[in-house]
């Protein structure tokens, strides 16, 4: 029998591409986000009009050959982002957007060589620029986040803003959300299996009085299968740019700088809860963090101690 790494070669070997488009559609197909994939495509769009002098709205796959990319070609692009403002804004991008950019060139490269197409990877080298970290940025106090949910009046909205925090769950897997997937535990509180990022369920409690408040929500004759919350309009689920306009418009009314994001309510999860004594592992298994060290950036982002307080005053 063949192991899982033969199997791949083998597979790899029989690939069928014979131009650029060919390669990009087989390497979108690979990425698990479906959501994600426009943006990948736009992002070599980008790198193959910066190398042809193209706009990119003119701009198509099979006007170049990936074949002959150079490690120059790859550099250059690194190079212009960080020198070039965006068309859009007119002002540079921000290091973690160059980064996406290169890194999508150097997955669909790497790719391209994994199944024979490309004899090298003329990204390989290429370093991906390191952007701020500004996790701390985007962490809410207690008191902001009870305060956004206190001056939520719609139902609905403040039981959304609720889960997002208390189940540190992601947009996707909230559109995703299914009166199946909720279900009682012991002592009154109620549990979710989410589903989302890398094809990934895990299985979340929900505290007593969000699990009563959820309930609160559902239809009587709801057969399981319908959408936990709701758009007002037509029953189905709320769309992504939905869930962000009900979290920013809740953090506007309680004051808070800033664009707040449904993502912020998953860092104050994460920050909270470390706060509060909850088990590092806990956390990582609560958020579906596949790396511990992930889910210690939040114990740095806030942290307890510096050596500067050791310093006379």
């Amino acid at each position: 029998m063949l192991t899982r790494y033969q199997q791949e070669v083998a597979t790899s070997k029989m690939a069928d591409v014979a131009n650029t488009a060919q390669l990009v559609a087989l390497w979108l197909a690979t990425k698990r986000s479906k959501e994600s994939h426009r943006a990948y495509e736009t992002d070599v769009r980008y790198f193959i009009g910066f190398l042809l002098q193209s706009s990119l709205e003119s701009v198509r796959l099979n006007d170049l050959d990936l074949r002959t990319v150079t490690i120059n070609d790859v550099q250059a692009f690194a190079d212009f982002l960080e020198t070039h403002p965006a068309a859009k804004t007119g002002k540079p991008l921000s290091a973690a957007s160059r980064a996406r950019r290169i890194a999508a060139i150097k997955s669909l490269l790497n790719y391209g060589c994994k199944i024979k197409y490309l004899q090298f990877n003329a990204a390989a080298d290429t370093l991906l620029p390191k952007p701020k970290d500004t996790l701390a940025e985007r962490i809410l106090s207690e008191t902001e986040v009870m305060t956004m949910v206190a001056l939520t009046s719609n139902v609905r909205d403040r039981c959304l803003i609720q889960f997002l925090y208390y189940t540190g769950a992601r947009v996707g897997e909230v559109g995703l959300l299914r009166w199946a997937d909720i279900r009682p535990n012991r002592d009154d509180q109620g549990q979710v299996s989410l589903f989302g990022k890398g094809d990934k369920s895990r299985t979340v409690l929900i505290p007593k009085k969000l699990y009563s408040a959820l309930l609160a929500l559902r239809a009587a004759d709801d057969t399981g299968k319908s959408a936990v919350f709701k758009s007002r309009k037509g029953g189905e689920p709320l769309q992504p740019r939905h869930i962000w306009e009900i979290v920013g418009e809740a953090g506007q009314k309680a004051g808070i700088q800033g664009k707040v994001s449904p993502h912020w309510l998953r860092h104050s999860h994460a920050s909270h809860s470390l706060d509060r004594g909850a088990p590092v592992q806990l956390v990582q298994q609560t958020l579906g963090h596949t790396s511990l060290q992930t889910t210690s950036r939040y114990a740095h982002a806030k942290p307890s101690d510096s050596s500067g307080l050791y310093l006379p005053g």
